[in-house]
């Protein structure tokens, strides 16, 4: 049985606490029969007719532990394959796939899109119903921007998801790959070993860019990795950016905030009143205590609700640009601290990895160049 994502285990955690009420109203079984549209819209592609759709569909069931009878129908269109969410599942092809595919890769189409139905039943439909909702919060222009990321991560989390099921159906990682690339690319050959090359020019682990779904280099990229062992859901959340969090980066930003202000109240030459009371005003943030996030190292941050994170996640630009500001704030609360606060805050930036704390401060407090040297000279000899 393939496993889920951390990331759908966190967002199911997240949105069945924030979320209880909509949670149980789209919790429920597979959607409503197409069996009647299906038939006046579609091709039915029998077995007799079509007996290798057939027997790469058994194949790819059998191998994901689906126990289900699979309908396939065909459509017009740009070549393309679809899951449909019914009691009995339906598999929806499109335009001049079934052409290109020989029956091995014909297996994995059919095993990524069998995948989706394992997602759904997982959990007793509670991952179908996180997905019903982020669709309804997706279409609706009232829908915070957190929501609208959760949406958008949790497509390309799916899509990992069902590439994993591609791969366990048919069994070959070349196979899988060169699946891909005859639906993406619209090729009849294809080399997946060149296309793996290529993955491996790029920076990945930044995150996709995607919508609905990682690009197919990013996807080539995660399986191998995933067959090595390696987590590979970076390509899913990317760096952690205050400009675009989801509802799990929501959580840790305030939780970055709470524990960066515990950290700073306690640094020496800003051990104040006025410090600690400016920095009480992030403590009510859920979560673990205050001040367990080492900041006297380059800063990483926990997962939310146990999702694996084994490697340090990344901050952008904008997110350690927001703590510089954090710090200054913090580190300008108590006017009797003065210079000495200031150089104690130039250090911790230091220490923090910070670099960029020096010309907020500078921006924001209007330094001479003579002040800015001497502030940063003093802070060095801290440490």
């Amino acid at each position: 049985m393939l496993s889920v994502l951390g990331y759908h285990q966190s967002v199911l955690a997240v949105v069945r606490r924030q979320d209880e009420r909509a949670w149980a109203a789209l919790h429920g079984g597979p959607e409503g029969d197409l069996g009647d549209a299906l038939l006046r819209n579609a091709y039915r592609l029998e077995e007799d007719a079509h007996p290798v759709v057939h027997r790469a569909g058994r194949r790819a069931a059998e191998a994901l532990g689906v126990v289900a009878e699979v309908e396939y129908f065909q459509v017009s269109g740009e070549p393309n394959a679809a899951y449909l969410h019914q009691a009995e599942p339906v598999i929806l092809f499109q335009g001049p796939l079934l052409d290109r595919l020989d029956e091995d890769e014909l297996t994995a189409v059919i095993g990524h899109e069998l995948a989706h139905r394992l997602l759904w039943e997982a959990e007793d439909g509670g991952y179908l119903a996180v997905d019903r909702l982020l669709d309804a919060a997706a279409g609706d222009a009232r829908t915070p921007s957190h929501y609208l990321e959760t949406h958008r991560r949790w497509s390309l989390a799916t899509e990992l998801f069902a590439d994993r099921g591609a791969l366990t159906a048919c069994g070959d990682l070349s196979t899988t790959i060169r699946a891909l690339l005859k639906l993406e690319t619209g090729l009849s050959t294809a080399d997946p070993a060149a296309y793996l090359r290529q993955a491996e020019s790029l920076d990945l682990r930044s995150g996709s860019r995607g919508t609905t779904h990682p690009e197919a280099v990013g996807r080539a990229w995660a399986l191998k990795n995933w067959v090595e062992g390696e987590y590979v859901e970076e390509l899913v959340t990317g760096p952690l950016d205050v400009d675009a969090p989801d509802l799990l980066d929501a959580v840790l930003l305030r939780e970055l905030s709470r524990d960066f202000a515990a950290v700073i109240a306690q640094t020496e030459g800003l051990r104040t009143d006025a410090v600690a009371t400016a920095a009480a005003g992030f403590a009510d943030a859920p979560g673990v205590a205050a001040g367990t996030v080492r900041f006297d190292e380059p800063l990483t941050v926990r997962p939310v609700d146990g999702a694996p994170m084994p490697r340090p996640r990344p901050l952008t630009k904008a997110t350690k640009r927001y703590l510089c500001y954090l710090l200054l704030d913090l580190a300008t609360a108590d006017p009797d601290a003065g210079d000495a606060g200031l150089i104690a805050s130039l250090a911790l930036a230091r220490r923090s990895g910070l670099p960029g704390y020096v010309d907020v401060a500078d921006d924001e407090l209007g330094w001479s160049d003579k002040q800015r040297a001497r502030f940063v000279r003093a802070s060095e000899v801290i440490g």
